[in-house]
Order: structure tokens, then C-alpha cells, then sequence
């Protein structure tokens, strides 16, 4: 779960900086007429549609290296409870 988390970040991360160079690309651009920014009103449908993958990949990568993280450090306490037990009861069998 924490590898699948890592891969979708590091995916939302590519997007996300796709995103951001189309965003400097894209702001000094510059046309003629009444709008100065038709190079940036253009590119809206493909910043907005990386804008919309990223931020649920993002989430979903988030939640699941959070989760695997979470259950990981649950596992290992688990373990260690219960070689304490095993500890306990060899000490008592020995008395």
C-alpha cells in the first residue's frame, strides 16, 4: 500500500508540474486586440483536465501511503506484543 502511495504521488507530482509549466508558458504569452492573455484562455481545457486528474490522484496517493504507513507500525506493535507474551509465558514456565 505505501509503494502504490509513493507511485501516485510521485505521478501527481509529474502532473502537478506539468501544470505549473503550462502555467508560466502559457502567462507570457501574449496576442493582439482586446484580450492579452488569449495564449492562457486557450490552454484552459488542458490545464484544467491535468488541474482534474491531479488532485484525485493526488488524494488517493496520500490516503494510501498514509494507510500502509499506519498499517506497517500497526503490524510491527502487534508483533512485538506478542513476542512479549512469548516472553512472559517461556519466564513463567521456567519458574
Amino acid at each position: 500500500m505505501q509503494t502504490w502511495g509513493a507511485v501516485l504521488l510521485l505521478a501527481a507530482c509529474a502532473l502537478w508540474v506539468r501544470l505549473a509549466f503550462l502555467l508560466v508558458e502559457q502567462s507570457d504569452a501574449s496576442c493582439y486586440g482586446e484580450t492579452q492573455n488569449c495564449g492562457l484562455i486557450e490552454a484552459w481545457p488542458e490545464q484544467l483536465t491535468l488541474l482534474a486528474i491531479s488532485a484525485p490522484v493526488s488524494v488517493l496517493g496520500a490516503a494510501l501511503f498514509v494507510a500502509g504507513t499506519v498499517r506497517r507500525q500497526a503490524t510491527a506493535h502487534v508483533l512485538e506484543v506478542i513476542e512479549m507474551q512469548r516472553a512472559e509465558a517461556r519466564r513463567k514456565n521456567k519458574a
